[in-house]
């Protein structure tokens, strides 16, 4: 996983930043991905590239539950490469 914050583009051609946030203590990685609209996801991230969505926010900034896109899966797999 990436240490610092940094920019990819989806599979659909969106733009998403990704901001490492911490370790967890059993080798996770929490990180949060927000879309070029505002809408952001945190992710907890295992070692083998699974991972659980722990919190999103709408476009407004407001914590809720926002569906994940598909894309997601595509984002965390690159980044478990890198």
């Amino acid at each position: 996983m990436p240490q610092t914050a940094r920019k990819l583009e989806t599979v659909d051609g969106t733009e998403v930043t990704v901001e490492p946030i911490r370790r967890l203590s059993d080798g996770e990685s929490r990180i949060d991905i927000e879309s070029e609209d505002g809408r952001k996801w945190r992710l907890d991230v295992t070692r083998a590239g699974e991972f659980e969505v722990v919190a999103s926010w709408n476009v407004a900034g407001e914590l809720a539950d926002v569906e994940r896109p598909d894309w997601v899966e595509n984002i965390v797999a690159r980044l478990q490469r890198a």
